[in-house]
């Protein structure tokens, strides 16, 4: 406490290098330990589920990713698996497959990006660097396949946009061999390093009651012991036929979340091998859906890098939704999850941007 007895107040970002972007904090100290967390959205002033219902289907694609930019590839593929759903649309198994790698490749990126930020908050810059130049490697294959490194724009209502180019398979293979190799260097560097450990071993605790209570999925619940993922429980595209495993940990504490990550990372490329094994160039990629949609309703629901991601359109029939609704993985992990740890735990105002990195949140999701 302050000179008067009083709680000091402090802000942790938008502009601190331990916030998650685009998001600040308004914290409470009694000396070194953090008491209470305000989270301050709106620093983006974005409102895309509205600005969706005033714009077609199709220039609703170039809305629908940016939602997250760390992985924003599933987000993609939800919007077009939820019009396909309004349409009672079957795609290709081609677009199916090609969708997996897409996907795949989006989470490996994101969880690459994710090493990245709590190797700077552990001080790990070195591992922190290597798993940037992973993720590095992916945005290279994305322009090269879609002609754009961040959004991608593969995904549309009917199936993928771009037919397969000439070596595909050959490169995207070499690119899995480097990704695979990097990550192995960087989860030696990182996650074995016991400056790592001490940091984060038995801090920011969650039980499996306790992370369901609080709305949370993705790796932050299989951490926990569970091993709840949707493209298990609820398989989309083609994922029931593939072999895949979903790891999970026992502690559910911000080491034990990073274990996971690392775990889902080479399943990703796993998933990735199969998937491309499974592709035929000869068959179609696309189907033709009608421009105006029927009145009805699409619903579709993918595992992102975070978590279990939910998008619900309504159609009153025409060239654009009546609605549009999503359900943020991240919305938990800002808000309820990182107070209830808090409350719960002795969280130090060191530790507090270690807490935030294990949860890889993604900010902007929060300003949709």
């Amino acid at each position: 406490m302050g000179d008067n007895g009083k709680l000091v107040q402090v802000y942790f970002g938008p502009q601190h290098p331990g916030a998650p972007g685009n998001i600040g904090y308004k914290l409470w100290l009694d000396g070194e330990r953090v008491v209470r967390a305000e989270v301050i959205p709106g620093f983006l002033h974005r409102g895309f589920e509205k600005m969706m219902e005033n714009r077609t289907w199709e220039m609703n694609i170039t809305l629908s990713y940016r939602f997250c930019v760390e992985d924003p590839d599933p987000l993609e593929i939800a919007y077009a698996l939820a019009v396909e759903d309004l349409f009672g649309a079957e795609i290709p198994e081609n677009a199916k497959y090609i969708r997996m790698i897409q996907a795949e490749f989006s989470r490996i990126a994101s969880h690459m990006f994710w090493a990245h930020f709590i190797g700077g908050s552990t001080g790990l810059r070195t591992p922190a660097y290597w798993a940037v130049s992973a993720r590095e490697e992916i945005l290279k294959w994305f322009g090269w396949y879609a002609g754009h490194r961040v959004y991608h724009n593969i995904s549309v209502p009917g199936g993928v946009r771009y037919a397969l180019p000439e070596g595909f398979i050959e490169r995207t293979l070499k690119v899995l061999d480097f990704v695979e190799k990097t990550v192995r260097d960087v989860e030696k560097a990182l996650i074995r390093n016991s400056v790592f450990k001490a940091r984060t071993i038995g801090m920011g605790k969650l039980s499996t009651k306790e992370a369901l209570e609080l709305g949370v999925t993705g790796p932050v619940l299989r951490a926990t012991g569970m091993p709840y993922d949707i493209r298990k429980v609820k398989p989309y595209l083609n994922y029931d036929k593939v072999d895949f495993e979903v790891p999970t940990g026992s502690a559910g504490d911000s080491y034990d979340r990073c274990r996971v990550r690392f775990q889902e990372i080479y399943q990703s490329i796993k998933i990735i091998r199969e998937s491309l094994s499974k592709l035929d160039p000869s068959e179609p990629f696309r189907i033709k859906l009608p421009i105006v949609a029927p009145a009805g309703e699409g619903i579709a629901r993918v595992e992102t890098a975070r978590g279990e991601y939910v998008i619900h359109i309504v159609s009153t029939r025409g060239r654009q939704p009546y609605r549009v609704r999503l359900r943020s993985a991240s919305m938990p992990l800002l808000t309820t999850v990182v107070n209830y740890i808090i409350e719960n735990e002795e969280i130090t105002i060191a530790d507090f941007p270690v807490l935030l990195a294990s949860l890889d949140p993604c900010a902007p999701d929060l300003d949709r």
